[in-house]
């Protein structure tokens, strides 16, 4: 139990990061859509899965739909975002099942 809630954590944490990251690569270069879409959702000010699937569907359209501006490392940095979410977002949805020993 321990083991599975510093993982979350060290991988919330990582994601933290990789936002930040990019916001401040586009408040430099002053992307206003990219920032758009990531201050809908980022930063975190709560960790249940509604607010991590909220941040990969935006970031999912986001590179969806905008990606004509984006250079290399912003497309290694968003690709690694959205993974670090489909990781936290399939752990969220695993059902926990019990079982009665007689």
């Amino acid at each position: 139990m321990i083991a599975d809630f510093l993982d979350r954590r060290r991988r919330l944490q990582e994601i933290d990061r990789i936002c930040q990251r990019l916001f401040e690569t586009w408040c430099e270069a002053r992307s206003l859509t990219p920032l758009t879409y990531l201050l809908f959702c980022w930063p975190l000010r709560d960790t249940r899965p509604v607010a991590i699937r909220r941040l990969q569907q935006t970031l999912k359209e986001l590179r969806r739909d905008h990606a004509e501006g984006f250079d290399a490392g912003t497309f290694v940095a968003l690709d690694q975002l959205v993974d670090r979410l489909d990781e936290l977002v399939d752990r969220a949805e695993t059902p926990v099942t019990f079982s009665l020993v007689s």
